[in-house]
């Protein structure tokens, strides 16, 4: 670019590139480098005019080794772009296959978890850029004391991403007359510490929490339930836990009577758009089995509308959950095949039924899909 344009001129052409070739022009001058890794170019790229590119990302296992492709989508080559992805490893953690917590603002949080150990190795990665932050989280807790869960979000306002600890008592040790209230620490990566949470919307002792969240513009929130003792047992009534990361405060979400009541493993949430939903699925009752998206509705908390339900085409597949969406909503799906060993990945189209195979075959272990933007974030770190 001539040096008879004004930087400021510059500046405003350069915000509206895609991500990729803004990594490339970092290399043209000190002063466009100086420009594309400052925190305030970063955190107000995705606010810019530009159109991010979306990415799905498909983590499956051939017959020897974990495997991670991102897919490009894109309305007129999906889902025929693929690239292989290296995900961030660390050395002390040589073997261990990360858990995809979750997905926000294009960063994407992975954990590293130790058997035996108390203290687990977070991962925030962008992939589009190839950056990653380990971050230490301590007092993860997995017995029959206590329980741990952990939520990911990046705050819309400030563009920092943030960790939310959750620890409870088990309920293998629940007495709703005894046990302590739960214990809340959060971690803000602009300022590399965590911080002890105290406040009058704090989760209630008998909030039993899952790992299955989701983040929705500001808000986290995860699978939850309320916990009841009647004699010697414990029942259960799931609800969704929602955590303002701008605010600071949590909101208990009542779930239908039809979704209050179902298994954990048969409740996930996911994001459609700005809405927040709930997915439902029937694996194991039916044969070939069955899922439903649920939304939560603009500015009403606790209604949900059932958008449709997804059903497997034949006898030789049987599905088995949705695990995101396209930037088009079509739902991305697993779905096994009954005939031989193996899952695989599909798209589906609400409107017609059809479904479209990605290519990706798990080779009979469980498949895992994320949809990411192309965004800036972590470049500073």
């Amino acid at each position: 670019m001539s040096d008879n344009v004004p930087f400021d001129i510059q500046r405003e052409i350069i915000k509206l590139l895609p991500v990729k070739p803004l990594l490339r022009f970092r290399q043209v001058s000190k002063s466009w480098k100086s420009l594309i890794d400052s925190p305030h170019f970063i955190a107000n790229y995705h606010f810019s005019d530009v159109t991010l590119q979306h990415h799905i990302l498909v983590r499956y296992y051939d017959l020897k080794h974990e495997q991670y492709v991102s897919i490009v989508d894109d309305d007129h080559c999906f889902p025929r772009h693929k690239s292989p992805l290296i995900v961030p490893s660390d050395a002390s953690l040589l073997g261990e296959f990360p858990d995809i917590i979750g997905s926000s603002q294009g960063v994407l949080c992975l954990c590293y978890k130790k058997r035996s150990c108390e203290t687990n190795t977070f991962v925030l990665w962008n992939p589009t850029i190839r950056k990653s932050v380990p971050i230490v989280v301590p007092n993860v807790f997995n017995n029959t004391e206590f329980q741990t869960a952990v939520g990911f979000g990046v705050c819309p306002c400030t563009s920092d991403p943030k960790l939310v600890k959750i620890n409870y008592i088990s309920s293998l040790q629940f007495n709703p007359e005894k046990c302590i209230p739960s214990q809340v620490e959060i971690f803000n990566l602009n300022s590399g510490s965590w911080k002890t949470f105290s406040s009058m919307s704090m989760p209630r002792k008998s909030i039993e929490l899952t790992w299955y969240q989701v983040c929705v513009d500001k808000f986290i929130y995860w699978v939850a339930a309320d916990r009841t003792l009647a004699g010697q047992t414990i029942r259960k009534k799931k609800l969704i836990l929602s955590f303002d990361v701008i605010t600071e405060e949590f909101t208990e979400i009542d779930l239908p009577n039809n979704l209050a009541y179902l298994d954990d493993h048969c409740l996930h949430l996911s994001k459609l758009f700005t809405s927040l939903i709930v997915l439902e699925s029937e694996r194991g009752v039916r044969k070939n089995g069955r899922c439903c998206a649920w939304r939560m509705e603009y500015g009403v908390r606790n209604s949900f509308t059932k958008l449709y339900e997804i059903k497997s085409p034949s006898d030789s597949l049987a599905i088995t959950r949705v695990h995101d969406f396209r930037k088009t909503g079509e739902p991305i799906i697993e779905m096994l095949f009954t005939e031989r060993r193996g899952s695989a990945v599909f798209s589906y189209e609400p409107g017609s039924g059809e479904i479209t195979d990605t290519g990706i075959d798990g080779g009979g272990f469980l498949c895992l899909a994320k949809s990411y933007i192309e965004t800036l974030l972590l470049l500073d770190q």
